[in-house]
């Protein structure tokens, strides 16, 4: 505690200006201030080889903020609040985890975003690194020892001390294998809907993935699952009709090309994956993360659907005006859909994205992660997809000349064995379909695992709003208080050092 006192006053009186700040923007999402920082982390392209290629390195991409961050004359300064990027530009992640800005003043932290390697503008090889001979150094090992070599930097320079990671799905699988890989780097670590256990294939979750889906409709109203059933059934009715019928589902899903036989499964999917977005991205308030929607877009796009059935009673043209909602947006203009560039099938059914970032996270889904499993429409509302390890591997070799190896993250991590671990907060939200996979049970007094109600993907991650739930208020209430805990409170005999090189010279 004493270590705190020396700037204490700084800190509170940045946490006085933030709540000002706050309450002036109460009405909406808190504005994300622009980073005081932008720099190029020149790293290592190959951790773990010793070859000319570990002496080649690349730009990666690091956002810093710092006006929160206590630093006294003494020489003691606030702790490191790190960002574990994830399959995509740091920029989207940095202007969608308002909660590290809002907790920040509390702690006196600098807060620090990483982007991770080969997403957005961390490209090893520029364009180039998309090709198969080059994406072999894409892996979350070689980018857990990208982050790591960041926050070393940070420790070393800035004589920081404390470090917590934060992490939003496979950001909070990263957040939360920093500190398993590097206890001596990361003192805590928060991982937001990373469904661990799922993906380390150490337990079954008790509901799938599209079955979650299927329950947030439900819960929106009972009617929308059985017309998002009948909708499916109708389409694929008309594709048995042949091209006679073609023309109509051109019309009713507004194609910009006219449909043809060898587009019906991607159509199947861009309209399954808009109806799984909507439920991940299920927040009270409108937002702009994976889209622009509306608050609340299970409720919107069940709406719709009602709406639709009230007006031609056509399930096929409900289905097709709830997926617009997401594609086109709140106040979209596109007059028509061009499916292929919306949407891009690949190893993860849940979506891969778009662009480059969606061929990164193929690969990564070809190599090292399995995660949902595929629909049935006996427990969920989606046509039956038949996909497992046979089918997935022949896919990945084919495009990749790889083969996956569903079990590496557990084998290299210990992925779902967390009683030895410590000082990780594991958050799920109930609306969340990937939360079935997570850690929902304490593991141990440091190893927390906080359910959130009315939560939907890392709902807790994002700044303060108005409309936030009783519950998400609640849990970002025990977060806090158990970092503060635990950053006060170091485990007994937890030898610290202040770098990575001060540790091997103690070795």
């Amino acid at each position: 505690y004493n270590e705190y006192k020396s700037y204490l006053s700084t800190r509170i009186m940045a946490y006085f200006l933030s709540t000002i700040i706050l309450v002036l923007l109460s009405g909406s999402l808190a504005a994300i201030p622009e980073p005081t920082k932008k720099w190029i982390f020149n790293q290592t392209l190959d951790h773990f080889t010793y070859s000319e290629v570990s002496a080649q390195t690349f730009d990666q991409r690091v956002f810093e903020y710092d006006k929160f961050w206590s630093r006294s004359d003494d020489g003691s300064v606030g702790p490191l609040f790190v960002y574990t990027g994830n399959e995509g530009s740091i920029e989207d992640f940095y202007e969608n985890t308002g909660f590290m800005f809002d907790i920040a003043p509390k702690f006196g932290a600098l807060i620090v975003f990483i982007e991770h390697r080969y997403y957005g503008e961390s490209l090893p090889f520029g364009q180039d690194s998309f090709e198969p001979e080059f994406l072999r150094y894409l892996s979350s090992m070689q980018a857990t020892s990208d982050f790591a070599q960041v926050i070393n930097f940070y420790k070393t320079h800035y004589n920081i001390t404390q470090v917590v990671s934060f992490g939003g799905s496979y950001g909070g699988m990263l957040a939360a294998w920093m500190r398993i890989r590097y206890p001596q780097l990361v003192d805590i670590a928060l991982a937001a809907s990373s469904p661990l256990p799922m993906m380390a294939k150490t337990a079954k979750p008790e509901q799938t993935f599209f079955q979650i889906v299927t329950n947030d409709f439900e819960m929106s109203d009972e009617q929308c699952p059985t017309i998002v059933r009948n909708g499916f059934s109708t389409l694929y009715r008309l594709y048995d009709e042949g091209s006679s019928s073609f023309d109509q589902i051109t019309e009713t899903f507004k194609l910009c090309s006219a449909f043809n036989e060898s587009q019906f499964d991607h159509l199947v999917g861009w309209v399954r994956n808009a109806m799984l977005t909507m439920a991940m991205v299920d927040y009270p308030y409108s937002a702009e993360f994976l889209g622009s929607l509306p608050a609340w877009p299970v409720d919107a796009a069940c709406k719709i659907m009602l709406n639709e059935m009230t007006k031609s009673n056509d399930p096929m043209k409900a289905i097709a005006e709830a997926a617009g909602l997401f594609y086109n947006g709140t106040n979209g203009q596109k007059k028509c859909f061009k499916i292929y560039d919306e949407f891009i099938e690949c190893a993860d059914l849940t979506g891969c994205g778009t662009g480059d970032e969606a061929i990164a996270w193929d690969w990564q889904c070809c190599t090292e992660f399995q995660l949902a499993t595929p629909s049935n429409n006996v427990t969920d509302m989606f046509p039956p997809l038949e996909w497992n390890p046979e089918i997935v591997g022949k896919y990945c070799r084919e495009k990749y000349g790889v083969t996956p190896d569903p079990v590496r993250a557990s084998r290299e991590y210990w992925s779902a064995d967390f009683e030895t671990a410590s000082n990780i907060i594991f958050s799920n939200g109930l609306l969340d379909p990937w939360h079935a996979g997570g850690v929902l049970e304490d593991v141990n007094d440091r190893v927390k695992a906080i359910l959130i109600k009315d939560g939907a993907h890392h709902l807790d991650l994002r700044g303060h709003n108005a409309k936030d739930p009783e519950s998400v208020i609640t849990a970002r209430k025990e977060e806090v208080s158990l970092i503060m805990t635990w950053l006060r409170n170091p485990i007994k005999n937890d030898q610290h050092y202040d770098s990575l090189e001060e540790k091997l010279m103690n070795f």
